[in-house]
């Protein structure tokens, strides 16, 4: 369980109402059952129900709330999809729960605890911050490259296998930064290297993870960077297709043109592609082919495009999350902006 959700649990006062938010899918519906499991046992036994947003009302799920447990005396109600109910509903789901910040003010029986699963960025704010205490949220965002790789050895971990570094690289490449992701793709190795299985080497990756979803993300980046309107058109066609969240693939091409820049410092400084290359990865020279493609990327941008790119990006993150475009809308006109805007300088 992650720690301040944990650490929100140990408080002399706890929430009635969790809400668990966010596009890493892995990591949310991980905690989301934990906590029941942790609100159960605190309890000394509870019945659990279970409730799908896109299939319930608002009044279903609160009568189910207002209601005493029958079989058990307390009673947890964990609420999934919640991403589904419109953003009216979502309000009025939260207010019928705790509409003020005071215990008097909290709907939910002493006896009862809710948990709210959605996979949407964002939840009914002004609900949620007026219920204070009474409602505790927690937002499991994407994960970044470094968190990512430490998740690859803590789950190989507790599969009871253990991975090279180089394999680990290789796997994230392949498989993407999702939890969901890399979780599969680690049991598919041990599956494929059988009982008693040894340490999982890059031969091992490169035999049993294929060509992933996630891989169109790295083609979108790479068609992007290369001012290929049509090819990254098409890429990010099949990640809505794929019903991948778009979002992500922008936090990917932030990471991607990062290391483009840090590149680019390097190029200006006197270093060659090949010297700039090693350097991202560390000076190991095994990996150096990893980042042989970002040091040709940044031999072809200066870092005043870089920059221009950053902040056009930064545009559609804000179209996006103040709603004045959709997400596939402000990502298609972002897109088009900065191939455009590399053939133009």
């Amino acid at each position: 369980m992650r720690s301040d959700l944990a650490a929100a649990l140990e408080k002399e006062t706890t929430a009635q109402v969790y809400v668990l938010h966010g596009e890493d899918s892995y990591s949310r519906g991980r905690n989301a059952d934990e906590l029941v499991e942790r609100l159960t046992s605190m309890r000394g036994g509870a019945d659990v129900n279970a409730f799908d947003a896109a299939e319930s009302s608002v009044d279903d799920i609160a009568s189910a709330v207002m209601t005493a447990p029958m079989f058990a005396s307390a009673r947890v109600v964990i609420v999934r999809r919640f991403e589904e109910m419109s953003t009216e509903d979502q309000a009025r789901l939260v207010r019928a729960l705790a509409p003020g910040k005071r215990p008097a003010d909290l709907r939910v029986p002493d006896e009862t605890q809710v948990v709210i699963v959605s996979s949407s960025k964002t939840v009914p704010r002004k609900e949620v911050n007026a219920a204070g205490p009474n409602v505790a949220a927690f937002e499991f965002r994407p994960a970044w490259a470094r968190d990512a790789r430490a998740f690859v050895f803590e789950r190989a971990k507790e599969l009871g296998v253990r991975i090279e570094p180089d394999a680990a690289s290789l796997l994230l490449e392949l498989a993407g930064l999702d939890y969901a992701a890399i979780s599969q793709e680690l049991e598919k190795l041990i599956t494929y290297l059988g009982p008693g299985g040894r340490k999982i080497g890059v031969d091992d990756i490169r035999a049993a993870v294929g060509r992933s979803s996630s891989q169109t993300v790295f083609d979108f980046c790479d068609a992007v960077i290369a001012g290929n309107s049509a090819q990254a058109m098409g890429a990010l066609a099949d990640i809505v297709r794929g019903e991948r969240q778009v979002l992500a693939a922008l936090g990917t091409l932030a990471t991607k043109l990062r290391r483009v820049m840090e590149a680019r410092v390097m190029l200006d400084g006197g270093s060659t592609q090949d010297e700039a290359a090693l350097a991202l990865v560390g000076g190991n020279p095994k990996m150096k082919w990893k980042e042989a493609r970002t040091a040709s990327q940044a031999s072809r941008l200066t870092q005043t495009q870089i920059a221009a790119m950053f902040t056009r990006m930064a545009r559609a993150d804000l179209d996006i999350k103040t709603g004045a475009m959709s997400e596939n809308l402000a990502m298609e006109v972002l897109v088009s902006d900065l191939c455009v805007q590399q053939k133009l300088q």
